[in-house]
């Protein structure tokens, strides 16, 4: 989103310190995202780079953050563009929805739009809300992985899962919780392994990427399921039918980062070690 001309100095100054992690423009000469991490770092998935100015980088290395920050935002709205013309004037919740892009991106397209997150990004929520004239809602809670549970009933038209299996130890019951709250879509976006057999997998532990680390709690890494069990599993739970919404020149690649080479083939062995596409599917009942 770009929010270059709805906030004043003061407010770029404010939106500097709550918004990271999502790409926004916040002025000229200052952005968020962590796509730029993502596409260019050797492991981004610790400490990464989140809030730039453009005067403390290079002009070769702002093109990039620009640029990939740029294909995320794309990305990020062009899936909201299809699940709005999918259901128009319906709700939207987000399971880890960080600074809470496609519940306010939801809001803007006519959906009721929310979400929750183990971070307190209800400073992200008003700013945001107060910029663009929404009324998006945050919920300062968590997936409970050692219980399974999510802790919120409701349930909406669509609930979004982006970017957040990837560090759960329990992806098939954290999926039934998910299916609960779907009324009529599920929304993934992540890396799924590319093959119709049954199978998760999991990297080590890693131990800054959570806080539990007992076992079974601590298979945090770069969870993965199959394509085979993500459709297996939508059928169990009442869901007719898998699409997935199909990747556009202006999105990130979808090997990540850039020095994974996307055309290389890949045995299913070769992408249980380098990594998998981050791909976009929408369950529908």
């Amino acid at each position: 989103m770009n929010l270059s001309a709805l906030l004043n100095s003061e407010e770029v100054s404010l939106a500097a310190k709550v918004l990271d992690y999502q790409p926004f423009i916040l002025s000229e000469n200052i952005q968020t995202g962590a796509a730029y991490s993502w596409a260019y770092s050797d492991d981004p998935r610790t400490k990464p780079s989140l809030v730039f100015n453009r005067s403390d980088n290079t002009e070769h290395d702002w093109s990039r953050i620009v640029d990939s920050n740029a294909r995320l935002r794309a990305m990020y709205d062009d899936i909201l563009d299809e699940v709005a013309l999918r259901f128009p004037g319906g709700s939207l919740f987000d399971v880890a929805c960080n600074n809470g892009y496609f519940p306010v991106g939801a809001e803007l397209r006519g959906l009721k739009g929310a979400g929750m997150d183990m971070a307190d990004y209800s400073k992200s929520f008003s700013i945001l809300n107060k910029a663009l004239n929404t009324k998006a809602r945050f919920i300062h809670l968590v997936y409970d992985s050692q219980r399974h549970e999510m802790p919120v009933q409701d349930e909406f038209d669509v609930v979004v899962a982006s970017a957040i299996m990837c560090h759960l130890p329990d992806p098939l019951p954290f999926l039934a919780a998910v299916g609960k709250m779907a009324r009529r879509a599920i929304l993934f976006w992540g890396q799924i392994l590319d093959t119709e057999q049954l199978i998760i997998s999991h990297k080590p532990p890693h131990p800054e990427l959570s806080r539990l680390t007992s076992f079974p709690h601590g298979f945090n890494d770069n969870t993965r399921i199959s394509r085979g069990m993500f459709k297996e599993s939508m059928r169990l739970m009442g869901f007719k039918s898998v699409t997935e919404i199909e990747h556009r020149n202006t999105w990130l690649p979808q090997f990540l980062p850039y020095s994974l080479d996307a055309n290389a083939p890949r045995t299913l062995d070769e992408e249980l070690k380098t990594g998998s596409k981050h791909i976009a599917l929408l369950a529908l009942r």
